[in-house]
């Protein structure tokens, strides 16, 4: 099975796995782009969801609120982190991260990890790189394919944006977003990552 191939069915298991009682409540769906490890060659990804009781929550807690009802909306770090799906960790996901890697060897990315840090090179980088925009483009991808097949409608009942991010929200961050989803559907995470 090809890493594509397992994206995909990995990602259309975890969804429609949602239950059904929380589908009514979720109002968006999280495609977490991390590194196992921080090995900048084991990109995985990490699908969840956040909910309306989640949002009130968090805004109504003691200590450590967000800001606003925004925040609360579309900061990570204010969601349920849940894992419906770790694809390509090893631990996780073994299949998938030997997927991952023979993927990266075959587009010619993969390079020998340095054993000491400043040994680090500009060609390393740029491989790293390569690999990022590469993982990224295809879970981008999976989003709209997702989209498109009709697995987020028929498994969360309605249009849902789902948001293509890593911790750290910035303006690749918003259009990654736009180009997974159906014109619109996204637009107040993107002006929130815009204007924040």
């Amino acid at each position: 099975m090809t890493f594509h191939e397992h994206l995909r069915r990995s990602a259309g298991q975890a969804i429609a796995a949602v239950p059904i009682a929380e589908t009514r409540e979720i109002y968006a769906v999280s495609f977490y782009i991390d590194h196992e490890r921080d090995d900048p060659r084991r990109p995985i990804l990490t699908i969840g969801y956040n909910t309306e009781t989640q949002v009130e929550a968090v805004s109504n807690q003691p200590a450590g609120r967000p800001s606003d009802l925004a925040e609360a909306r579309w900061n990570y770090a204010f969601w349920l982190q849940n894992e419906l799906a770790v694809i390509g960790d090893s631990s996780h996901d073994p299949a998938g991260a030997r997927a991952r890697e023979d993927w990266i060897r075959e587009a010619g990315l993969w390079y020998a990890e340095p054993a000491v840090a400043a040994d680090w090179t500009t060609a390393a980088e740029r491989l790293a790189q390569q690999i990022d925009a590469r993982f990224n483009e295809a879970c981008i991808d999976l989003a709209a394919e997702l989209h498109a097949t009709g697995v987020i409608q028929e498994s969360l009942g309605r249009p849902m944006p789902i948001l293509i991010h890593e911790l750290e929200y910035y303006d690749d961050v918003a259009r990654w977003t736009e180009h997974a989803n159906p014109p619109d559907l996204a637009n107040e995470f993107t002006n929130w990552v815009r204007n924040g």
